[in-house]
């Protein structure tokens, strides 16, 4: 089996997205940090929102930091790289351009990490500004962008936006271990659509695909723009296929693997062999715990 590293090499944009907090969106990212940075690759990194704390907002239980290696093209706020607080950014920078997009901490500036160290990731809370970066960085060196992705934001899934992406699921989502399967199940069916025949007869539904629009629609042919926009549970889906639909999307999304977080901040841990196993068997994309015996859980 290929490693996590191993399917992600050709692609030169990677989005991370987490189905709850604490499904081990830091590990994965710190995780790929690494793998790439010993391939000798200059990596871009920025995130949705903010990202990077030292811990968790909500459980109040550490996290894990981000850590920038020495030559890494980073897009963040001003405030987090002009700080004299080396817990919020432990790094030598150069400033190399500001932008025009503003957060609550600052403009988004762009800059060169000239030591490695740990980093406070703060972008933009819109996705259609993160493509300008992504520019921004690459122009600057950055061979490979790597966007951490806020909780449950799977409009980071979009197209503009990666060229690949990795889900993040963990044991915070649910006290059953079937029931994070389930979950997981859907969310990976519905990235896994297919692109649709828009010379069939159809029924297009632009923005967001819900239970209430499919209501008079379960035997007819959805066409949806990509699957960040689909949002129906998972007892419509199964209607939709008992009744004779289909659902498909204008633009595919390359879902290339899904990484396991078995740690729950609220005492309700899982078998981390246990369930990557059922995960592996639910699903039809690789599946990794790369967090290992000593997960920190976030």
């Amino acid at each position: 089996m290929k490693t996590l590293i191993d399917i992600l090499t050709p692609h030169n944009s990677i989005a991370i997205a987490g189905m709850s907090k604490n499904s081990g969106k830091t590990t994965t990212l710190n995780h790929l940090i690494n793998g790439f940075n010993a391939q000798g690759i200059c990596l871009g990194l920025t995130s949705i929102g903010l990202d990077g704390e030292q811990t968790d907002l909500v459980t109040n239980t550490p996290k894990p930091r981000i850590f920038a290696p020495c030559g890494s093209i980073i897009a963040t706020a001003e405030k987090l790289l002009t700080t004299r607080n080396r817990d919020i950014c432990g790094i030598a920078k150069e400033i190399l351009s500001v932008t025009d997009i503003h957060t609550p901490l600052g403009r988004i500036a762009v800059a060169r990490t000239l030591s490695g160290g740990a980093v406070m990731l703060a972008g933009p809370s819109a996705t259609a500004q993160i493509p300008p970066l992504i520019y921004d960085m690459s122009a600057f060196g950055a061979q490979k962008i790597i966007v951490d992705g806020a909780v449950g934001r799977k409009s980071l899934a979009m197209p503009n936006i990666a060229q690949a992406v990795v889900l993040c699921v963990g044991a915070a989502l649910s006290k059953s271990m079937d029931s994070v399967i389930m979950q997981t199940r859907h969310i990976t069916d519905i990235f896994n659509l297919p692109e649709a025949d828009l010379q069939s007869e159809h029924v297009y539904i632009p923005g967001a695909v819900t239970d209430a629009k499919l209501i008079d629609l379960y035997d007819k042919y959805v066409v949806a723009d990509d699957a960040s926009k689909i949002l129906i549970t998972p007892p419509a889906l199964e209607k939709m296929r008992i009744r004779g639909g289909a659902l498909a999307v204008k633009r595919h999304i390359n879902l290339a693997a899904v990484t396991i977080n078995p740690i729950s901040p609220y005492g309700t841990d899982f078998n981390a062999a246990q369930f990557l196993e059922k995960i592996q068997a639910a699903i039809n994309v690789p599946a990794y715990n790369i967090g290992g015996e000593n997960y920190t859980g976030t």
